[in-house]
């Protein structure tokens, strides 16, 4: 009779070949995060930027996205029709290392028209790191790009 199974020798050398392999990468992962997050960013401000857009014209009424450069922050509003602009929706606090550090909207506002043009501008982002992000706005269309 043949007993099948594994030894607890066996189990300790592949839990030492993972311990050995987790302790391998994980430095390269501290290096990749800040990348990440960068990247991550920008592309949440493209989408808010995007749906700005597509609210303004399906409802006929001026859309924001309003950026605080200091604190890192943007959050999305509408104007009302006695011209306040209202927040719609939670204030976004940019990833830890992630800074805004230069910004080209005027009044730090990329406002969006029911016509689906825009105010046109730019936003740069930067990481710990130094890299950057660019995500500009064409006036004429409202197109978000992020570079």
């Amino acid at each position: 009779m043949k007993k099948r199974g594994i030894t607890l020798v066996e189990l300790v050398v592949v839990v030492v070949i993972i311990a050995i392999a987790a302790v391998l990468v994980a430095p390269s992962i501290g290096r990749w995060l800040p990348n990440y997050r960068l990247r991550g960013a920008a592309r949440d401000i493209v989408s808010t930027l995007r749906t700005a857009q597509m609210k303004a014209v399906s409802t006929n009424r001026q859309y924001q996205v309003s950026f605080n450069q200091g604190v890192g922050s943007y959050i999305l509003q509408y104007q009302n029709t006695g011209g306040v602009w209202v927040n719609e929706g939670a204030n976004q606090v940019l990833p830890s290392g992630i800074q805004i550090t230069g910004i080209t909207l005027p009044g730090n506002n990329a406002t969006f028209n029911t016509n689906s043009s825009c105010s046109g501008g730019s936003l740069t982002l930067t990481n710990s790191k130094g890299s950057t992000k660019t995500i500009t706005l064409t006036a004429s269309t409202g197109r978000a790009q992020m570079q």
